[in-house]
């Protein structure tokens, strides 16, 4: 479980975000809407420690994230825009990750079986280049 509580962030006199709370259950999926400019990616970047709270708290499983570093969080970002690696097949974009982990190559072929499904994409997508996939599928 995810929980956020208080989370406030400014940049210089920007409040962008303000007295955030959120909790996200284990295995859910989250999408944050809203116009550009109103914290979104802010947020996110504090969640994966990219960026640091001016005030509040993330705990992930009961462990406050103020001090962990961002390596050891295992959060991982990906937007819809240049975030794909276009020399690269659908199934190597999504293993990229577990294999710089050093997952094995049984792990990294069952995860991404796992993460197509969740997005319900056909399995044989593993295999298609980023160009034939539409915006919302990127």
């Amino acid at each position: 479980m995810l929980t956020i509580t208080g989370v406030r962030k400014s940049f210089d006199d920007q409040v962008v975000l303000d007295g955030i709370d959120l909790t996200i259950a284990a295995g859910e999926i989250v999408c944050f809407l809203g116009p550009s400019g109103c914290g979104k990616t802010t947020l996110l970047r504090i969640i994966a420690g990219l960026e640091q709270a001016d005030a509040g708290r993330v705990v992930c499983q009961g462990q406050d994230l103020a001090h962990v570093p961002v390596h050891t969080r295992n959060f991982g970002l990906m937007f819809q825009d240049f975030a794909l690696f276009p020399h690269r097949s659908v199934g190597q974009n999504i293993a990229f990750g577990l294999r710089m982990a050093g997952a094995d190559r049984a792990t990294i072929a069952a995860r991404v079986a796992e993460m197509l499904d969740l997005i319900d994409l056909p399995a044989g997508y593993a295999n298609r280049t980023i160009f034939e996939l539409s915006g919302g599928e990127r």
